[in-house]
C-alpha cells in the first residue's frame, strides 16, 4: 500500500489518550529516559506505559515486557531502541491496533544505503498496517491541546497559534526556544526527521485544517513530492501564512542535508519558484525566520505595500526608506489633512512628510497620538514605529540620571557651584510640572511647550510604562486592523519583546529587519487578498 492510500489518524497523534514508550529507561541521558521525562514534565495527563523487558518499573510506572502485554488501547508509541529492533516494534504495534509512532531511533537513510534499505522496509510495513511514523531520526513533537511535550531537549513551548514542522529536530527545538523568548506561542511542533512514510506535506495538510493553527512555519531541506506540496501550500496560504526556512540552498548545504536527514535538497531556483507560486513566504536565515514567524503571529494581514515610518530621528528614517526601495515598499503619501493634524502635535520644525521625524519629541501622549493618526490614515497599509515608543523605562531612568550625575560631578570637582545647580534644577522641574502643553502650529511653542525639541514631561510618568504602551498599541492594532511594527532602541529593550508579542505587537531589532518583515507581510497580503 502507498503511504497516501491509508487514512491517517492525526487526531490521535496530536491528542493521544495513551502513550507507550518502547525502550523506557531509568538511566539519565538515554533517550528512553529523556522522552518520558519530557512528557511527564510537560503536563500530559493521559495513560503512560513503559516498555522494557529488563526493568520492573521506570520512573515509578509499572513496566511491560512488550507492547503485546499492554492491556489498554495505545494511541501513540514512542520508540527509542536501536534501529534493528524498530520493525519488530511496528509489528507489535499493528497487532494491538496502534496507528501512530514517534521513532526517535537513528541509523536509517541518513547513514547510507544499508540504513536506507532498512527505512524502506519499515515504511512499507507501516503503510500496509496504516501506521503513521514520525521519523525515524526525530527529536519528537509537541501538541498544545493535549499538553504533550515529547521532545529530546529541555524545551517547553508556550501554547499559541503557530504550527511548526521541521526536517531538523535539533534546529527545530532550538527555534522553539528562540521563539519562546520572543513570545511566540505554538499549537503543534513536528520533528519529521527522515519522513519514512509521512512527508512534510502530510503535516502541512493537517495544519491547514487545524483550528488551533493560524500560522504555519516550516524548516525543510528537501521534498519528495514537490507538486503535491505546491498544490497543498497554495490552497492553505490564502488563509494561513506559511513561512519557510529552506536548508541546503547551496552545493555544500545540499550535501550536508543529504547526510543529515537523507533529504535531496534539489535546485534552489525550483524551490523559490514554487514558493512564489504558492504564496509561501521564504526566510533567508534562521534570524529572519524567527522575525517573520513573530510578525505573522502578531499582526493582522497587510492590505497593500504603502508604508508610513514614524521615527525619533532623521537618520533612522533615511535607513528605513532605503530598505523600502529594496523590499518593494512604497512610502505612503500623507494627505494634507494628516499633515495638518500632525502639525498640531509636533514641534513646528518636524519633517512634515513621510518618514515622520519626531525630532526628539519626548511627550509620550503626542507619540501615541501621532501613531494613531498614521494608523488611521487610509493611505497607510503598514506602520513602522522606530525608537519612539519602546524605550518604556526612558523617563524613569534618564530623569534621575540627568539630575544626579551632574550633582555628583559638582561635588567632586567644584562644590562651590552646587547651590546654583540645585536652584537651577528646582526651577526647571517646577516649570516642567506646571507647564500646560500647547499646540505646535505655525508660530507656537510646540506640543511640549518649547520652541525646540521637546523635553521630558515629569507629569507623564505613568504613560512611560509597559502597561500604557501595551494598552495603546494593542488598541490601535484592534481598531485599525493594520500591521504595526516597532523597532527597539537597544538590545536591552528586546527583553520586553515577548510581553509585547503576546499582545499583538511585533518588535524588530533594527530598522532594516523591520522593513524586511514589512515587505514580506505586504507581499503575502497582496497574494492572499488577490486569491480570495
Amino acid at each position: 500500500m502507498d503511504k497516501n492510500d491509508f487514512q491517517r489518524d492525526f487526531d490521535r497523534l496530536f491528542d493521544p489518550r495513551s502513550i507507550a514508550f518502547v525502550g523506557a529507561s531509568n538511566l539519565p541521558g538515554k533517550w528512553g529516559y529523556v522522552m518520558p521525562l519530557s512528557v511527564i514534565g510537560g503536563g500530559y495527563t493521559g495513560k503512560l506505559a513503559m516498555i522494557n523487558p529488563r526493568e520492573s518499573s521506570v520512573m515509578g510506572f509499572p513496566t511491560y515486557r512488550s507492547l503485546l502485554d499492554v492491556k489498554h488501547p495505545v494511541d501513540l508509541i514512542v520508540v527509542t531502541i536501536p534501529a534493528s529492533g524498530v520493525l519488530g516494534v511496528m509489528r507489535d504495534a499493528a497487532a494491538i491496533g496502534a496507528r501512530n509512532a514517534v521513532v526517535v531511533s537513528s541509523d536509517f537513510s541518513e547513514v547510507g544505503e544499508e540504513g536506507a534499505a532498512l527505512e524502506r522496509e519499515l515504511a512499507a510495513f507501516a503503510n500496509e498496517a496504516s501506521i503513521t511514523i514520525m521519523g525515524p531520526n526525530t527529536m519528537g513533537m509537541y501538541s498544545s491541546s493535549s499538553s504533550l511535550t515529547a521532545l529530546g531537549a529541555p524545551v517547553t513551548p508556550t501554547p499559541g497559534q503557530v504550527g511548526f514542522v521541521s526536517q531538523s529536530g535539533n534546529l527545530g527545538v532550538q527555534l522553539l526556544a528562540w521563539g519562546k523568548r520572543r513570545g511566540i506561542g505554538f499549537s503543534r511542533f513536528v520533528g519529521c526527521g527522515n519522513a519514512a512514510n509521512t512527508d512534510i506535506t502530510d503535516y502541512l495538510e493537517y495544519l491547514g485544517k487545524d483550528p488551533l493553527t493560524g500560522v504555519i512555519a516550516l524548516y525543510l531541506e528537501g521534498l519528495k513530492e514537490g507538486r503535491r506540496f505546491l498544490e497543498t501550500a497554495r490552497g492553505i496560504s490564502r488563509n494561513k501564512p506559511i513561512v519557510v526556512l529552506k536548508g541546503g540552498r547551496g552545493a555544500q548545504g545540499s550535501k550536508a542535508a543529504q547526510s543529515h536527514s537523507g533529504a535531496m535538497a534539489g535546485e534552489l531556483k525550483l524551490f523559490e519558484g514554487m514558493f512564489e507560486q504558492a504564496g509561501v513566504v521564504e526566510a533567508e536565515s534562521s534570524e529572519e525566520f524567527i522575525d517573520l514567524v513573530a510578525a505573522f503571529d502578531a499582526v493582522p494581514r497587510a492590505r497593500g505595500k504603502r508604508i508610513a515610518i514614524m521615527t525619533m530621528g532623521g537618520g533612522w528614517g533615511v535607513v528605513a526608506a532605503d530598505s523600502c526601495d529594496r523590499e518593494g515598499l512604497e512610502l505612503a503619501e500623507l494627505p494634507a489633512t494628516v499633515i495638518e493634524e500632525l502639525d498640531g502635535l509636533l514641534p513646528r520644525f518636524w519633517s512634515r512628510g513621510n518618514p515622520v521625524d519626531l525630532v526628539g519629541n519626548l511627550n509620550r501622549s503626542n507619540l501615541f497620538r501621532t501613531a494613531e493618526v498614521l494608523a488611521a490614515c487610509d493611505e497607510v497599509d503598514i506602520l513602522v514605529v522606530m525608537g519612539a515608543l519602546l524605550s518604556r523605562q526612558f523617563f524613569l531612568k534618564s530623569l534621575p540620571l540627568s539630575v544626579l550625575r551632574p550633582f555628583y560631578n559638582m561635588i567632586r570637582y567644584n562644590i562651590g557651584k552646587l547651590p546654583m545647580y540645585l536652584i537651577t534644577q528646582y526651577k526647571g522641574l517646577g516649570k516642567a510640572f506646571m507647564k500646560t502643553p500647547g499646540r505646535s502650529g505655525s508660530g507656537s511653542t510646540g506640543a511640549s511647550g518649547s520652541s525646540g525639541s521637546s523635553g521630558i514631561n515629569p507629569r507623564e510618568v505613568l504613560k512611560w510604562t509597559d502597561a500604557a504602551l501595551i494598552s495603546r498599541m494593542a488598541a490601535m492594532v484592534r481598531e485599525y486592523s493594520k500591521p504595526i511594527i516597532t523597532v527597539a532602541m537597544d538590545q536591552k529593550e528586546m527583553s520586553g519583546a515577548a510581553k509585547l508579542q503576546e499582545h499583538g505587537i511585533f518588535v524588530a531589532h533594527t530598522p532594516e529587519r523591520a522593513i524586511k518583515a514589512a515587505g514580506k507581510l505586504a507581499r503575502h497580503g497582496i497574494f492572499a487578498n488577490r486569491s480570495t
